[in-house]
């Protein structure tokens, strides 16, 4: 099963999870309470009457081009906090208002508005402890009171402390112009057979049909210390082709993994497990252990670097079975001001045959990764990626006297639309071409797919 270098959805983007009653009685109260600075300062007073006209989207567009060089200003680092959460922008909220707080330990305003934006963010414990903070000192009676109803709505609602379920749902069709992945040449010679021509078996051609798929997850994260959580998750992915039961594929894997936390930091080690089935049939088994390291390294971009093992075992035919090894490392770049996300990683990757003889199973790989989403409205999210493969296979391929090399590119492009209650819809293309000097591995594919996704918490 291929590794998926760098989990992109996960990149600078703590999951929202905003709460209407939260803003309701809470930020209606503390806009009130809005502190202005004794000097004059034209972007921040323009900034401050959006705000008045409940425009955070425009302030937020406004604050977010100085924040380079802002950034520490208590007043600035107030209003792009306010500005960001209202507008939708959570992390860019959490990392202004953390300054804030930084800078302002005393400032109740401050740790209620960063009590704000960890709930948006789906954090109610982190919020709890801000709001604490803030009922602390010295508020406007309206705020304490606000805050003290959503503390009370936060003890009752929230998940039990130290752990946090989720898990999705989704059901898709679509349209795949090969299922088998198979050229579409009809006949081709053989060396090993003194260049007698072959013709190619109709079954064995590009064949293409209409496909139906459903997935779900879940995953669990148990708090072990501050610092320590365990993590588990699983996920199964079936589909039902039209014509072609023979290439259906159905996908179970699991993982349980251990995630240390120190500040901006982050590492991950996990024990991996994986089957595959393809015409109802067991066609591989893949188990194996990952580690990842990530580091956010400003409010903007985050590092990572990961490797994987793991063993592969192909049911029916143990001449195939090989040992897999990923490395690489990855960036990821938020432009948050225009709501895009870039992002990119490289690997490399070996695969070693269990059985000399059969040394044509192994290979060694190169590999690019590159993708960007970019938010076209409120409810649209646009992405596009493309990934780069070349392989060198080991030892001779049978029959046709030379070593196997294979270059394969990727494309895919989609939106995802925000139906609301959690449910998105995403509908996306994806084209394949891998070229290789042996014609068997010389294929194109096209797969058209709209999926209705609903995630729960």
């Amino acid at each position: 099963m291929r590794q998926r270098p760098l989990d992109s959805h996960s990149i600078l983007d703590r999951r929202r999870g905003s709460r209407l009653y939260m803003k309701s009685a809470l930020a209606g109260a503390l806009a009130g309470a809005m502190a202005c600075a004794s000097a004059a300062d034209a972007l921040l007073d323009q900034a401050t009457g959006l705000l008045d006209r409940h425009d955070a989207a425009a302030a937020f567009e406004r604050l977010a081009g100085a924040e380079d060089q802002r950034a520490g200003e208590p007043r600035f680092d107030y209003l792009l906090g306010i500005a960001a959460l209202d507008s939708g922008h959570v992390t860019r909220a959490i990392f202004a208002l953390e300054r804030l707080v930084e800078e302002r330990p005393g400032d109740a305003l401050a740790h209620a508005e960063l009590g704000r934006a960890y709930l948006a963010a789906g954090d109610p414990e982190a919020a709890r402890v801000q709001l604490a903070a803030a009922r602390a000192r010295s508020l406007p009676d309206g705020a304490s009171a606000a805050i003290d109803r959503v503390i009370d709505v936060i003890d009752h609602s929230a998940a039990p402390a130290g752990r946090h379920v989720a898990g999705y749902v989704e059901a898709g069709i679509g349209y795949d112009s090969n299922v088998n992945s198979a050229t579409n040449q009809g006949e081709f010679a053989i060396p090993g057979f003194g260049g007698i021509v072959f013709a190619t078996a109709p079954e064995s051609r590009r064949r293409g049909d209409a496909f139906a798929s459903v997935g779900a997850g879940v995953n669990a994260e148990f708090d072990l210390s501050p610092a320590w959580k365990l993590v588990a998750a699983t996920n199964l992915h079936a589909s039902v082709n039209r014509q072609a039961h023979d290439m259906q594929a159905d996908l179970l894997d699991a993982t349980l993994a251990l995630r240390r936390t120190a500040g901006d930091q982050s590492a991950t080690v996990a024990l991996q497990d994986g089957t595959a089935w393809v015409g109802s049939r067991l066609y591989r088994t893949a188990a194996g252990a990952s580690a990842q390291w990530q580091a956010q390294v400003d409010a903007h971009s985050q590092l990572s670097v990961f490797g994987q093992w793991s063993s592969q075992a192909y049911h029916g035919e143990p001449e195939r079975d090989t040992g897999r090894t990923v490395l690489g490392g990855g960036y990821a770049h938020d432009f948050g001001q225009s709501a895009t996300l870039v992002y990119g990683s490289a690997y490399v990757v070996r695969e070693q045959a269990r059985r000399a003889e059969f040394a044509h199973f192994g290979q060694r790989a190169l590999g690019l990764r590159l993708g960007v989403e970019r938010g076209v409205t409120a409810e649209i999210v646009a992405f596009a990626e493309w990934q780069h493969e070349q392989r060198r296979y080991g030892g001779s391929e049978p029959f046709f006297e030379r070593s196997r090399r294979d270059r394969e590119d990727d494309v895919s492009v989609g939106l995802r639309y925000s139906l609301g209650d959690r449910w998105q819809l995403l509908p996306q293309v994806r084209y394949t071409r891998a070229q290789s000097n042996v014609v068997l591995y010389d294929y194109v594919r096209t797969v058209f797919q709209v999926t209705a996704h609903r995630s729960f918490q």
